[in-house]
């Protein structure tokens, strides 16, 4: 025996749906007050509220969609719910928060300046000294070539004799003698003057230049007689490789001292 199967018409389907819709009216009415049309879009407009000029490069977002205006103070920003809230932020105004109207397409939002406070900014400097010798002399040191000791250090670690300045250089040793403290450079002994009476083994005589003057080598007056307040800076070369080329003559080989005086006022 065959059994009918009851045929569905278009009619009767229209019919069920339409009873379907009158039983939840509620959600209905949800699904339409939460889904907008696809191609709804809300223009910003963002300006200054003091002179009404176009605040261009401003954040501006709703929900998890952000962008930022452009030169005119303009973006575009596409709507996902029937209520959204707008929210702008630029350096240098108040945020604003804006609650979209239904239906609104375009909007006006102004932004108030606020101060913006910034941290102190201390200026420091050295003064540039007005003579080419010590003109030379801070180019070099900006160079990096050797070891210097600068007039801040000077002052900042006041020493009682020159030569205590000599004591925190590399490669430096100050030794006591009966002329007083000698400078000595490790490491940068030429082999003719290893073996000698007259120095100790392994040292050879350091050249001075006092304000560009060339000294006798190891001569004991330039360190132990200069007081540490009259320098403005002093250069040390331990190897003939690191002496700038004007200073670079017989004897250089055992390393070279520049010290430099204070310019007079």
């Amino acid at each position: 025996m065959r059994i009918a199967r009851p045929v569905l018409t278009l009619a009767a389907a229209a019919a069920c749906t339409a009873l379907h819709a009158l039983a939840i009216p509620g959600r209905a009415a949800a699904q339409q007050a939460t889904a907008p049309a696809a191609a709804e879009y809300v223009a910003v407009h963002v300006t200054d509220a003091a002179n009404g000029a176009a605040v261009a490069d401003a954040e501006v977002w709703i929900g998890g969609t952000r962008t930022r205006t452009d030169a005119g103070g303009r973006a575009l920003l596409p709507l996902r719910q029937v209520r959204e809230t707008l929210m702008v932020r630029r350096l240098g105004y108040g945020d604003s928060l804006v609650e979209i109207a239904a239906g609104a397409t375009t909007l006006e939002v102004a932004l108030q300046p606020v101060a913006v406070p910034m941290a102190g900014v201390e200026a420091t400097g050295r003064r540039m000294p007005m003579s080419p010798p010590l003109q030379r002399f801070y180019a070099r040191l900006d160079r990096g070539h050797g070891s210097f000791v600068t007039r801040e250090q000077i002052e900042r670690r006041k020493p009682r004799r020159l030569t205590d300045l000599f004591r925190e250089i590399p490669g430096v040793r100050v030794a006591n003698t009966s002329r007083g403290d000698r400078l000595v450079m490790t490491g940068a002994t030429p082999a003719m003057y290893r073996v000698g009476p007259r120095w100790e083994a392994g040292d050879c005589p350091v050249q001075y230049y006092l304000d560009g003057i060339s000294y006798q080598p190891d001569f004991a007056g330039v360190p132990n007689d200069v007081r540490p307040d009259e320098v403005e800076g002093i250069e040390v070369y331990r190897r003939l490789s690191e002496v700038p080329v004007e200073y670079r003559r017989r004897g250089a080989e055992c390393g070279v001292v520049l010290i430099w005086l204070k310019e007079r006022t």
